[in-house]
Protein backbone atom coordinates (compact mmCIF):
# COMPACT_ATOMS: atom_id res chain seq x y z
CA UNK A 1 0.00 0.00 0.00
CA UNK A 2 1.23 3.49 -0.76
CA UNK A 3 0.62 6.78 1.01
CA UNK A 4 0.67 9.95 -1.01
CA UNK A 5 2.08 13.29 -0.02
CA UNK A 6 1.95 16.77 -1.51
CA UNK A 7 4.87 19.10 -2.23
CA UNK A 8 4.40 22.77 -3.11
CA UNK A 9 7.09 24.51 -5.19
CA UNK A 10 7.33 28.12 -6.33
CA UNK A 11 8.70 28.66 -9.84
CA UNK A 12 9.58 32.27 -10.57
CA UNK A 13 11.07 34.39 -13.33
CA UNK A 14 11.37 38.17 -13.59
CA UNK A 15 7.87 39.58 -13.34
CA UNK A 16 5.94 36.35 -12.70
CA UNK A 17 5.57 33.36 -10.35
CA UNK A 18 3.35 30.30 -10.24
CA UNK A 19 2.82 27.52 -7.72
CA UNK A 20 3.64 23.97 -8.82
CA UNK A 21 1.86 21.20 -6.90
CA UNK A 22 3.59 17.81 -6.87
CA UNK A 23 1.98 14.61 -5.59
CA UNK A 24 4.43 11.99 -4.34
CA UNK A 25 4.03 8.44 -3.03
CA UNK A 26 5.78 6.60 -0.22
CA UNK A 27 5.72 2.84 0.11
CA UNK A 28 4.27 1.57 3.38
CA UNK A 29 6.96 0.51 5.83
CA UNK A 30 9.46 3.13 4.68
CA UNK A 31 11.17 4.88 7.57
CA UNK A 32 9.91 8.38 8.24
CA UNK A 33 12.23 11.05 9.60
CA UNK A 34 10.31 13.56 11.67
CA UNK A 35 11.18 17.12 10.77
CA UNK A 36 9.92 20.32 12.31
CA UNK A 37 11.14 23.26 10.31
CA UNK A 38 10.44 26.98 10.59
CA UNK A 39 11.26 27.98 7.03
CA UNK A 40 9.95 31.37 5.89
CA UNK A 41 8.87 31.85 2.29
CA UNK A 42 11.96 32.72 0.28
CA UNK A 43 10.01 35.06 -1.99
CA UNK A 44 8.28 37.26 0.58
CA UNK A 45 9.69 36.60 4.08
CA UNK A 46 6.06 37.24 4.96
CA UNK A 47 6.32 36.06 8.56
CA UNK A 48 8.16 39.28 9.48
CA UNK A 49 6.34 41.84 7.31
CA UNK A 50 4.71 44.68 9.27
CA UNK A 51 1.22 46.00 8.43
CA UNK A 52 2.98 48.92 6.70
CA UNK A 53 4.78 46.49 4.39
CA UNK A 54 8.26 46.64 5.97
CA UNK A 55 10.37 43.60 6.76
CA UNK A 56 11.22 43.68 10.49
CA UNK A 57 13.02 40.35 10.97
CA UNK A 58 16.56 39.68 12.17
CA UNK A 59 18.02 38.21 8.97
CA UNK A 60 21.43 39.76 8.28
CA UNK A 61 23.03 37.76 5.43
CA UNK A 62 22.56 37.72 1.67
CA UNK A 63 21.45 34.75 -0.40
CA UNK A 64 25.13 33.96 -0.93
CA UNK A 65 25.75 33.93 2.82
CA UNK A 66 27.66 37.23 2.86
CA UNK A 67 27.22 39.47 5.93
CA UNK A 68 25.21 42.66 5.56
CA UNK A 69 26.79 46.03 6.25
CA UNK A 70 25.56 48.46 8.89
CA UNK A 71 22.84 50.78 7.63
CA UNK A 72 24.42 53.75 9.41
CA UNK A 73 27.26 53.53 6.87
CA UNK A 74 24.78 54.82 4.28
CA UNK A 75 23.59 58.16 5.66
CA UNK A 76 22.05 59.40 2.42
CA UNK A 77 19.92 56.29 2.15
CA UNK A 78 18.75 56.58 5.76
CA UNK A 79 17.68 60.18 5.12
CA UNK A 80 15.83 59.14 1.98
CA UNK A 81 13.80 56.48 3.86
CA UNK A 82 13.36 57.78 7.43
CA UNK A 83 10.53 55.36 8.27
CA UNK A 84 11.93 52.25 6.64
CA UNK A 85 13.39 50.60 9.74
CA UNK A 86 17.00 51.56 8.99
CA UNK A 87 19.31 52.21 11.92
CA UNK A 88 22.34 51.03 13.85
CA UNK A 89 22.05 47.38 12.81
CA UNK A 90 22.84 45.01 9.95
CA UNK A 91 19.40 43.42 9.53
CA UNK A 92 17.95 43.03 6.05
CA UNK A 93 15.28 45.59 5.25
CA UNK A 94 13.03 46.79 2.43
CA UNK A 95 12.77 50.55 3.05
CA UNK A 96 11.54 51.00 -0.54
CA UNK A 97 8.86 48.35 0.19
CA UNK A 98 10.44 45.92 -2.22
CA UNK A 99 8.71 42.53 -1.88
CA UNK A 100 11.92 40.86 -0.68
CA UNK A 101 14.28 42.33 1.93
CA UNK A 102 17.83 43.17 0.89
CA UNK A 103 20.99 44.80 2.19
CA UNK A 104 24.32 46.27 1.16
CA UNK A 105 27.37 44.02 1.34
CA UNK A 106 31.07 44.17 0.48
CA UNK A 107 32.40 42.19 -2.44
CA UNK A 108 35.77 40.43 -2.32
CA UNK A 109 37.19 43.24 -4.42
CA UNK A 110 36.14 45.73 -1.76
CA UNK A 111 33.36 47.23 -3.84
CA UNK A 112 29.97 47.86 -2.22
CA UNK A 113 26.94 46.21 -3.77
CA UNK A 114 23.47 45.07 -2.75
CA UNK A 115 21.70 41.70 -2.80
CA UNK A 116 18.49 40.07 -1.67
CA UNK A 117 18.56 38.23 1.64
CA UNK A 118 17.96 34.54 2.27
CA UNK A 119 15.14 34.30 4.79
CA UNK A 120 15.82 30.60 5.25
CA UNK A 121 19.20 31.34 6.82
CA UNK A 122 19.14 30.13 10.44
CA UNK A 123 16.06 27.90 10.07
CA UNK A 124 16.13 24.89 12.41
CA UNK A 125 14.77 21.36 12.28
CA UNK A 126 14.89 18.19 14.39
CA UNK A 127 15.54 15.01 12.42
CA UNK A 128 15.63 11.30 13.18
CA UNK A 129 13.74 11.48 16.45
CA UNK A 130 10.72 9.49 17.61
CA UNK A 131 8.46 12.57 17.37
CA UNK A 132 8.49 16.08 15.96
CA UNK A 133 9.71 17.57 19.25
CA UNK A 134 12.96 15.60 19.54
CA UNK A 135 15.90 14.53 17.42
CA UNK A 136 19.21 15.75 16.04
CA UNK A 137 19.40 19.50 15.52
CA UNK A 138 20.14 20.77 12.04
CA UNK A 139 20.46 24.43 11.01
CA UNK A 140 20.14 25.91 7.52
CA UNK A 141 23.20 27.99 6.60
CA UNK A 142 24.22 29.22 3.13
CA UNK A 143 21.96 26.85 1.24
CA UNK A 144 22.74 23.70 3.28
CA UNK A 145 21.34 21.90 6.30
CA UNK A 146 24.08 21.05 8.79
CA UNK A 147 24.52 19.59 12.26
CA UNK A 148 25.78 21.18 15.49
CA UNK A 149 28.52 19.69 17.69
CA UNK A 150 27.48 18.76 21.23
CA UNK A 151 30.79 19.80 22.83
CA UNK A 152 29.31 23.04 24.22
CA UNK A 153 25.66 22.01 23.87
CA UNK A 154 23.41 23.27 26.71
CA UNK A 155 19.77 23.34 27.80
CA UNK A 156 19.81 27.08 27.06
CA UNK A 157 20.61 26.39 23.40
CA UNK A 158 17.91 23.72 23.21
CA UNK A 159 15.31 26.05 24.76
CA UNK A 160 15.93 28.65 22.06
CA UNK A 161 15.43 25.99 19.37
CA UNK A 162 12.11 24.93 20.95
CA UNK A 163 10.97 28.55 21.04
CA UNK A 164 11.97 29.07 17.40
CA UNK A 165 10.10 25.93 16.36
CA UNK A 166 7.07 26.96 18.45
CA UNK A 167 7.38 23.80 20.55
CA UNK A 168 7.31 25.52 23.93
CA UNK A 169 9.71 27.41 26.15
CA UNK A 170 11.91 24.60 27.46
CA UNK A 171 14.40 22.30 25.80
CA UNK A 172 16.62 19.54 27.12
CA UNK A 173 20.06 18.97 25.63
CA UNK A 174 20.65 15.23 25.35
CA UNK A 175 24.19 14.04 25.93
CA UNK A 176 24.26 10.60 24.33
CA UNK A 177 25.78 10.19 20.89
CA UNK A 178 23.32 10.46 18.03
CA UNK A 179 23.39 7.55 15.55
CA UNK A 180 24.31 8.27 11.95
CA UNK A 181 26.47 10.94 10.39
CA UNK A 182 25.95 14.35 8.86
CA UNK A 183 27.94 15.36 5.80
CA UNK A 184 27.80 19.04 6.83
CA UNK A 185 28.53 20.51 10.27
CA UNK A 186 27.87 24.21 10.82
CA UNK A 187 28.38 25.10 14.47
CA UNK A 188 30.83 24.12 17.19
CA UNK A 189 29.00 26.31 19.71
CA UNK A 190 25.72 28.22 19.66
CA UNK A 191 26.33 30.17 22.89
CA UNK A 192 22.71 31.11 23.58
CA UNK A 193 21.70 32.79 26.85
CA UNK A 194 18.36 30.98 26.75
CA UNK A 195 15.95 33.88 26.32
CA UNK A 196 16.54 34.55 22.60
CA UNK A 197 13.66 34.14 20.16
CA UNK A 198 15.73 32.32 17.53
CA UNK A 199 19.23 30.99 16.92
CA UNK A 200 20.08 34.09 14.89
CA UNK A 201 19.77 36.13 18.09
CA UNK A 202 22.47 34.10 19.87
CA UNK A 203 25.59 36.27 19.77
CA UNK A 204 28.31 33.86 20.94
CA UNK A 205 28.16 31.44 18.02
CA UNK A 206 31.30 29.71 16.79
CA UNK A 207 31.37 28.10 13.38
CA UNK A 208 33.05 24.72 13.19
CA UNK A 209 36.36 24.19 11.42
CA UNK A 210 36.49 20.53 10.37
CA UNK A 211 34.46 18.01 12.33
CA UNK A 212 33.26 17.68 15.92
CA UNK A 213 36.48 15.99 17.09
CA UNK A 214 35.73 13.51 19.85
CA UNK A 215 32.25 14.92 20.32
CA UNK A 216 29.05 13.98 18.55
CA UNK A 217 26.06 15.77 17.10
CA UNK A 218 23.74 17.82 19.27
CA UNK A 219 20.35 16.27 19.87
CA UNK A 220 17.54 17.48 22.06
CA UNK A 221 13.93 17.28 23.08
CA UNK A 222 11.35 19.95 23.82
CA UNK A 223 9.67 19.23 27.12
CA UNK A 224 7.92 20.68 30.13
CA UNK A 225 10.13 22.37 32.76
CA UNK A 226 11.52 20.11 35.48
CA UNK A 227 11.17 22.81 38.14
CA UNK A 228 7.73 23.87 39.26
CA UNK A 229 8.78 27.52 38.98
CA UNK A 230 11.63 27.98 36.47
CA UNK A 231 13.96 30.99 36.71
CA UNK A 232 16.18 32.67 34.12
CA UNK A 233 18.50 35.68 33.87
CA UNK A 234 17.87 38.01 30.93
CA UNK A 235 19.82 40.85 29.34
CA UNK A 236 23.28 40.04 30.69
CA UNK A 237 26.49 39.45 28.79
CA UNK A 238 26.71 35.87 30.11
CA UNK A 239 24.16 33.28 31.20
CA UNK A 240 24.99 33.82 34.87
CA UNK A 241 23.93 37.45 35.22
CA UNK A 242 20.98 39.57 34.15
CA UNK A 243 17.44 40.54 35.09
CA UNK A 244 15.60 37.83 37.07
CA UNK A 245 12.51 36.40 35.39
CA UNK A 246 10.18 33.62 36.58
CA UNK A 247 7.97 31.37 34.42
CA UNK A 248 4.40 30.89 35.57
CA UNK A 249 1.14 30.03 33.80
CA UNK A 250 2.78 30.08 30.37
CA UNK A 251 4.43 33.48 30.73
CA UNK A 252 7.81 34.88 31.78
CA UNK A 253 7.61 37.82 34.18
CA UNK A 254 9.89 39.91 36.33
CA UNK A 255 10.09 39.89 40.12
CA UNK A 256 9.48 42.92 42.31
CA UNK A 257 12.65 44.22 43.97
CA UNK A 258 11.04 45.04 47.33
CA UNK A 259 13.10 43.52 50.17
CA UNK A 260 15.47 41.84 47.68
CA UNK A 261 18.83 40.94 49.23
CA UNK A 262 21.95 38.76 48.83
CA UNK A 263 20.21 35.69 50.24
CA UNK A 264 17.50 35.85 47.57
CA UNK A 265 20.16 36.20 44.87
CA UNK A 266 22.01 33.16 46.23
CA UNK A 267 18.91 30.99 45.84
CA UNK A 268 18.52 32.12 42.22
CA UNK A 269 22.15 31.24 41.48
CA UNK A 270 21.76 27.88 43.20
CA UNK A 271 18.68 26.98 41.16
CA UNK A 272 20.56 27.92 37.97
CA UNK A 273 23.45 25.65 38.94
CA UNK A 274 25.85 28.50 39.77
CA UNK A 275 26.80 27.80 43.37
CA UNK A 276 29.21 30.68 43.89
CA UNK A 277 28.16 33.71 45.90
CA UNK A 278 26.66 36.43 43.70
CA UNK A 279 29.17 39.19 42.98
CA UNK A 280 26.69 42.05 43.06
CA UNK A 281 23.07 42.91 42.32
CA UNK A 282 20.89 45.96 41.93
CA UNK A 283 17.23 46.67 41.23
CA UNK A 284 16.38 47.91 37.72
CA UNK A 285 13.38 50.01 36.70
CA UNK A 286 11.05 47.74 34.76
CA UNK A 287 8.79 49.01 31.94
CA UNK A 288 6.94 45.68 31.74
CA UNK A 289 4.39 44.14 34.07
CA UNK A 290 5.77 42.06 36.94
CA UNK A 291 4.52 38.84 38.40
CA UNK A 292 2.85 39.54 41.73
CA UNK A 293 5.45 37.71 43.79
CA UNK A 294 7.24 38.77 46.93
CA UNK A 295 10.43 36.99 47.92
CA UNK A 296 12.00 36.07 51.22
CA UNK A 297 14.69 33.39 51.34
CA UNK A 298 16.33 31.84 54.38
CA UNK A 299 19.40 30.93 52.32
CA UNK A 300 19.17 27.13 52.26
CA UNK A 301 16.54 26.76 49.53
CA UNK A 302 17.49 24.92 46.34
CA UNK A 303 14.86 26.69 44.24
CA UNK A 304 12.46 29.60 44.32
CA UNK A 305 9.40 27.39 44.22
CA UNK A 306 9.78 27.05 47.99
CA UNK A 307 9.98 30.79 48.74
CA UNK A 308 7.80 32.79 46.35
CA UNK A 309 4.79 34.16 48.19
CA UNK A 310 1.99 33.28 45.78
CA UNK A 311 -1.26 31.69 46.93
CA UNK A 312 -0.75 27.93 46.88
CA UNK A 313 3.03 28.06 47.30
CA UNK A 314 4.35 25.36 49.64
CA UNK A 315 7.52 24.99 51.69
CA UNK A 316 9.10 22.48 54.06
CA UNK A 317 10.39 23.95 57.32
CA UNK A 318 11.89 22.82 60.61
CA UNK A 319 14.69 20.65 59.17
CA UNK A 320 18.23 21.02 57.87
CA UNK A 321 17.38 20.95 54.19
CA UNK A 322 14.64 22.31 51.90
CA UNK A 323 13.69 18.76 50.86
CA UNK A 324 12.26 17.77 54.26
CA UNK A 325 10.21 19.20 57.08
CA UNK A 326 6.77 20.34 58.13
CA UNK A 327 4.51 21.22 55.20
CA UNK A 328 3.32 24.82 55.10
CA UNK A 329 1.13 26.45 52.45
CA UNK A 330 0.77 30.15 51.62
CA UNK A 331 -2.63 31.82 51.26
CA UNK A 332 -3.94 35.34 51.71
CA UNK A 333 -0.65 36.72 52.95
CA UNK A 334 -0.03 34.02 55.57
CA UNK A 335 1.79 30.71 55.91
CA UNK A 336 -0.08 27.89 57.63
CA UNK A 337 0.27 24.19 58.33
CA UNK A 338 -1.60 21.23 56.82
CA UNK A 339 -3.59 18.71 58.89
CA UNK A 340 -2.90 14.97 58.46
CA UNK A 341 -6.56 13.91 58.08
CA UNK A 342 -6.74 11.67 54.96
CA UNK A 343 -3.06 12.41 54.26
CA UNK A 344 -1.48 9.88 51.89
CA UNK A 345 1.68 9.03 49.97
CA UNK A 346 0.08 10.50 46.86
CA UNK A 347 -0.35 13.84 48.65
CA UNK A 348 3.33 13.76 49.63
CA UNK A 349 4.33 13.11 46.02
CA UNK A 350 2.40 16.18 44.88
CA UNK A 351 4.18 18.34 47.48
CA UNK A 352 7.61 17.10 46.39
CA UNK A 353 6.78 17.58 42.72
CA UNK A 354 5.59 21.14 43.38
CA UNK A 355 8.90 21.90 45.09
CA UNK A 356 10.89 20.52 42.16
CA UNK A 357 12.01 17.23 43.71
CA UNK A 358 11.81 13.94 41.85
CA UNK A 359 10.06 11.92 44.56
CA UNK A 360 9.54 11.37 48.25
CA UNK A 361 10.96 9.04 50.89
CA UNK A 362 9.92 7.89 54.35
CA UNK A 363 11.45 8.79 57.70
CA UNK A 364 12.05 11.94 59.68
CA UNK A 365 10.58 13.57 62.77
CA UNK A 366 9.84 17.29 62.84
CA UNK A 367 8.55 19.78 65.39
CA UNK A 368 4.98 21.02 65.52
CA UNK A 369 4.04 24.30 63.90
CA UNK A 370 2.50 27.41 65.35
CA UNK A 371 -0.12 29.83 64.16
CA UNK A 372 -2.60 29.05 61.42
CA UNK A 373 -3.76 25.64 60.21
CA UNK A 374 -4.87 26.37 56.65
CA UNK A 375 -5.56 23.03 55.00
CA UNK A 376 -7.40 19.87 56.03
CA UNK A 377 -8.88 16.76 54.40
CA UNK A 378 -6.46 16.90 51.47
CA UNK A 379 -6.99 14.18 48.85
CA UNK A 380 -4.79 14.26 45.74
CA UNK A 381 -5.10 12.07 42.66
CA UNK A 382 -1.37 12.29 41.95
CA UNK A 383 -1.57 14.24 38.70
CA UNK A 384 -1.85 17.68 40.30
CA UNK A 385 1.01 20.19 39.96
CA UNK A 386 0.24 21.87 43.29
CA UNK A 387 -1.22 20.89 46.65
CA UNK A 388 -3.90 23.56 46.40
CA UNK A 389 -5.20 21.89 43.22
CA UNK A 390 -6.10 18.76 45.22
CA UNK A 391 -9.48 18.22 46.84
CA UNK A 392 -9.55 19.76 50.35
CA UNK A 393 -11.76 21.43 52.93
CA UNK A 394 -12.30 25.20 52.59
CA UNK A 395 -9.14 27.10 53.47
CA UNK A 396 -8.90 27.72 57.20
CA UNK A 397 -11.62 25.21 58.16
CA UNK A 398 -10.34 22.22 60.16
CA UNK A 399 -10.82 20.15 63.32
CA UNK A 400 -7.10 19.67 64.06
CA UNK A 401 -4.37 20.76 66.44
CA UNK A 402 -0.71 21.29 65.59
CA UNK A 403 0.05 17.78 66.84
CA UNK A 404 -1.50 16.66 63.53
CA UNK A 405 0.70 18.81 61.30
CA UNK A 406 1.83 17.00 58.16
CA UNK A 407 5.54 16.56 57.42
CA UNK A 408 7.17 15.31 54.22
CA UNK A 409 10.61 14.10 53.27
CA UNK A 410 11.41 14.40 49.55
CA UNK A 411 14.26 12.72 47.73
CA UNK A 412 17.24 15.01 48.08
CA UNK A 413 19.17 16.03 44.94
CA UNK A 414 21.95 13.64 43.92
CA UNK A 415 25.30 14.62 45.38
CA UNK A 416 23.78 16.77 48.13
CA UNK A 417 24.76 15.37 51.53
CA UNK A 418 23.47 18.27 53.55
CA UNK A 419 21.75 21.56 53.11
CA UNK A 420 23.93 24.25 51.55
CA UNK A 421 24.50 27.03 54.02
CA UNK A 422 24.18 30.71 53.18
CA UNK A 423 27.41 31.83 51.51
Amino acid sequence: MERSGTVFMWICAPGWCFLLLLVTARAEGENIIHQNTVWPDKQSCSDSISPQGYYTGSMSVTEAGLPCLQWTDFHDYMQQYPGGGLGEHTHCRNPDREQRPWCFYRQKSGAISWAYCDCRYGAARLVGGPSNNSGRLEVYISGQWGAVCDTHWTDRDASVVCRQLKLGEFGKALSHSFPGRSSVIHYERLGCHGNERSLLDCRSQKFVSGDCGHGSYARMTCTEPEESLPVRLVGGLEHFHGRVEVYRDGLWGTVCGDDWDDTDAEVVCRQLGVWQKPGQWHVLPNPWSSLSFGVHCTGNELAWSSVLRADGAVRLVGAEGPWEGRVEIYSGGNWGTVCDDNWSEVNAQVVCRQLGFSGWSTGGSYEEGRGLILLDEVQCKGTEHSLLACSHSPLGQHDCTHSEDVAVRCQRPIGTNRSPRPL
